[in-house]
């Protein structure tokens, strides 16, 4: 059995990108902008293996972030913790 107890899921919570989830490893990680850009990236690239440029020239235009935690919250947390990345104020 693989040891997940790194993984952090983030999911979008947007209008456009609602439901959008990713798996983030803690390793990876060690600030906010870590996982924003690590969130962002992995969203730009599904649009471009599936050409949808528009799609794309949104995210990367699109202010993400993650209300009511830290990134200290985020590395101590929970593996079964779900966090959500908002694109609205």
């Amino acid at each position: 059995m693989e040891d997940v107890s790194h993984m952090r899921t983030f999911i979008a919570s947007s209008e456009l990108f609602c439901d959008y989830t990713l798996e983030i490893s803690l390793f990876n990680i060690s600030t906010m902008d870590d996982i924003i850009s690590e969130f962002k990236l992995s969203l730009i690239k599904v649009f471009e293996d599936n050409n949808l440029n528009n799609l794309k020239k949104i995210v990367e235009k699109t202010d993400f972030h993650i209300h009511d935690f830290t990134i200290e919250d985020i590395l101590v947390s929970d593996s079964k913790q779900v966090f959500f990345i908002c694109d609205h104020v």
